[in-house]
């Protein structure tokens, strides 16, 4: 008869390679508190490690707050690691210090500290992956946590099996299943103390929810919840993916900030603000703290005047302009920026700020002219005095039309209705006070390849917002 031991290990190894978490040569860092649950995790890891031929560093973080219990705690993982000949870092923290120094509370502050442990380890040992215990009942009470603050989809789908690095195996069973297995497997373990005080949220979730809709409303509650989160991930995960086909066909990409045309409300509004939320993400590189209440006052947008905007979280601003809105990370104006000026060797390279600019000179034979955003061709001899790499001045002008008919730069921005905001911003490419090219949108009608080209100026543009 099949023990209830093998059964498990056989569910979480099934687990583990549909979502292919443990490989040949991988190098495992393991959170190991002490609890039951890491053990069970530290006992399974090691077992499979035959299977698959990783090696695994545990982790212990000493929180600094249970005093004598947390030093036994220490010394059982220590002891169990030096017995199986297992690497094992132990760090020792203040989480009081930490809640008092940056205003967290105990819980987001043990968070962190591990997190930071774990990242040293990794940096340190050359590891590539973190192993952590979570498992259903814990899965339960984070989507439980995220309901009662208001969340999404991503909220709902709680943790991930895989997810930033980090594979949490045990996330396919239940805290009763890794207690029989303890007791199997006679695996050694302590309890934390702490586990048992209401002080910390997500204890009462545990208590007084979780454990209560298991006994009154249905034994089956936690796997049925782990349920509901897979489903909630694949349906987060498809409509990423429909965000990001909105960011693509409305959205335009530029250094710091993406600009969303006014067709995408033709959309339906799930998959604008699916949108919204990729071009945020993409933008400041944050998602945390991003509520409905966010995405409904850049959809409001749509609907005001040019020059209205709100500040989101993750230092970025939604801003309404001519046909679209444009979201932006927030940047302060540097006017000393503005005063600095750059000579483009030709044929040559140069580095102005986070900019390259690379240039050659090639016979023109009639070759098809590259229909590129960021990299554009000349007609060489039409261009007489040195050219510069700079922002807007005063007396810029642009040859718009073939006949020669000109405009100043400032009448031509109002024209294209080029916000204000972003006009001081634009990088020029210019002889003296010709322009010859505005980065990203247009080039002069006056240096543009004729049939009567003999030498054409190549020029490349890669990345950067501004003349550093």
């Amino acid at each position: 008869m099949e023990k209830v031991g093998e059964k498990m290990e056989e569910k979480v190894w099934q687990f583990i390679q549909k979502h292919h978490m443990l490989e040949a040569g991988d190098r495992i860092v393991a959170g190991i508190s002490g609890g039951g649950d890491s053990m069970a995790l530290l006992f399974l890891l090691l077992k499979f490690r035959e299977r698959c031929g990783y090696e695994v560093c545990a982790v212990h973080v000493n929180h600094g707050i249970r005093g004598d219990e947390a030093f036994r705690d220490e010394t059982l993982v220590t002891k169990y690691c030096a017995d199986r000949n297992v690497d094992c870092e132990v760090f020792h923290c203040s989480v009081p210090e930490a809640v008092k120094k940056y205003g967290w509370s105990e819980e987001e502050a043990g968070r962190i500290l591990r997190r930071q442990a774990y990242e040293q380890v990794l940096r340190q040992w050359k590891g590539n992956k973190v192993a952590l215990a979570h498992h259903q009942n814990d899965q339960a009470e984070t989507m439980l946590h995220n309901l009662s603050r208001g969340c999404g989809l991503r909220g709902i789908r709680g943790m991930l099996p895989v997810q930033n690095g980090m594979i949490r195996p045990f996330l396919c069973i239940e805290r009763r299943e890794i207690d029989h297995y303890l007791k199997e497997k006679k695996i050694p373990y302590r309890t934390d103390s702490t586990n048992f005080s209401d002080q910390y949220i997500r204890n009462r979730i545990r208590k007084h929810v979780v454990e209560y809709l298991e006994r009154n409303v249905n034994s089956k509650t936690v796997s049925h919840m782990a349920w509901t989160a897979g489903i909630a991930a694949q349906a987060e995960e498809y409509l990423c993916g429909q965000g990001e086909r909105i960011l693509a066909q409305y959205g335009e990409l530029l250094p710091g900030e993406i600009r969303i045309s006014d067709d995408c409300l033709g959309e339906p509004s799930i998959l604008r603000m699916y949108g919204f939320l990729q071009a945020l993400e993409k933008v400041s590189g944050y998602r945390k703290d991003l509520s409905g209440e966010h995405l409904k006052q850049i959809s409001r947008l749509f609907q005001k005047e040019t020059g209205k905007q709100v500040s989101l979280p993750g230092g970025t601003t939604a801003v309404r302009v001519y046909g679209g809105i444009i979201i932006r990370k927030t940047v302060k104006e540097k006017v000393e920026t503005r005063k600095k000026m750059w000579t483009l060797p030709v044929p040559g390279r140069i580095q102005c700020g986070k900019a390259f600019w690379e240039t050659r000179i090639f016979s023109y034979e009639s070759q098809k002219i590259p229909e590129k955003a960021y990299t554009k061709w000349f007609d060489y001899d039409r261009i007489k005095k040195t050219l510069q790499i700079r922002n807007r001045r005063p007396g810029d002008r642009i040859m718009v039309t073939a006949q020669g008919g000109r405009k100043k730069l400032k009448d031509y921005f109002i024209d294209e209705k080029i916000p204000r905001e972003q006009r001081d911003e634009l990088i020029l490419l210019a002889e003296e006070e010709e322009v010859l090219w505005i980065v990203g949108k247009r080039i002069s009608e006056a240096y543009k390849i004729t049939e009567f080209t003999k030498r054409v100026l190549e020029v490349k543009y890669q990345g950067g917002r501004e003349v550093e």
